[in-house]
Parts: C-alpha cells; structure tokens; sequence
C-alpha cells in the first residue's frame, strides 16, 4: 500500500476526512475511476502478492464508495480463507449485508478456522459474525452449515449457532 493511501485511511478511521473526500483524492492520486473492475483487480492483486495492505486498502474501498459488492464476491469468498491478512471480520460483514447463498460454504469454512491474529479472542467474534451472516442467508444450505456448527465441540459457537437457529424457528 503507497504511504499517502496510508495516510489517507488513517485520517478517514479518525473522521479528519468524509468517504467521498477519500475516493475523489484516491482516484485523483491514482488517476483511475474506482468501480468494481478496479476494487476486483486489486484484490486479484492482492491475492497474488499477498499483501494484506492491499487487502485493507480494499475493505476501506468497499466501505468508501458505493459499489455493487455482487461483481466481485467470488474474489471476496477466495480471499477470506486466506491466511495471510487481518480484515476477515470486516469480509465477513460486507458478505454477511450481500445475503448471497454463494457465500454460505465459505461462511462455514471461515467460521471454523483459526487465525493466529485473533488468538486473544476467546469469544470467537468472527465465527459468531459467519454463523449470523448464514443465518441472514436463510438458505436450505445455510441453515445446515448452522446445523453442523449446533454440533460444535466448541460451546462458545454451539450457543452461537442455537441462538440464530432459535430464532429462524421463531419466525
């Protein structure tokens, strides 16, 4: 990631710069129109070179503008398996708001496997924020990947995937 593109994400995280102030200075930098050709090529980028400040730099993209997220979610689901980054829960949300059934197995993977970054959460956030984007879904899929994880040798998600079971049964 270039250091004024640094820059300019932090000013954004501290509110010192408006969304649309990132993008028009973004692209003015870049010289490009960011659409979702460019935001599915960086993560292509991404992905190829591993850079997780590409990665971040996508995330603050996505969240900036007002993009279709459908053109690129299967370049999405392939990065969130990837070890490499630190930007899975805020995937997971930008998947979790698309309610795409194409998501829902990468959903289940991601809510079963263990980043060493997030080996301080003992609450497993991001698997409760897969097991609440499946449970949005409502597919017949989803609601097995929910089923699967009721079964959970860890209770801590076990309880995560009762608690939207219950209420999917409640509606």
């Amino acid at each position: 990631m270039k250091n004024y593109i640094r820059s300019r994400i932090s000013k954004l995280y501290k509110n010192e710069i408006s969304k649309e102030s990132f993008i028009n200075k973004y692209e003015e930098k870049e010289k490009k129109s960011i659409n979702e050709t460019y935001i599915k090529e960086l993560i292509k980028r991404a992905r190829k070179n591993k850079d997780a400040g590409d990665i971040e730099e996508v995330v603050v993209l996505i969240y900036s503008g007002d993009f279709n997220n459908d053109q690129y979610i299967e370049e999405l689901c392939g990065v969130i398996l990837e070890s490499w980054h630190f930007k899975h829960e805020d995937i997971v949300q930008i998947l979790h708001k698309l309610k795409d059934p194409s998501t829902v197995d990468f959903l289940y993977k991601v809510s079963e496997m263990h980043f060493d970054y997030l080996d301080y959460d003992d609450t497993y956030q991001l698997a409760r924020k897969c097991i609440k984007a499946l449970a949005t879904i409502r597919s017949a899929n989803a609601i097995k990947k929910l089923q699967i994880l009721l079964k959970s040798d860890n209770p801590i998600i076990s309880e995560y995937a009762k608690k939207e079971l219950d209420k999917l049964d409640s509606v």
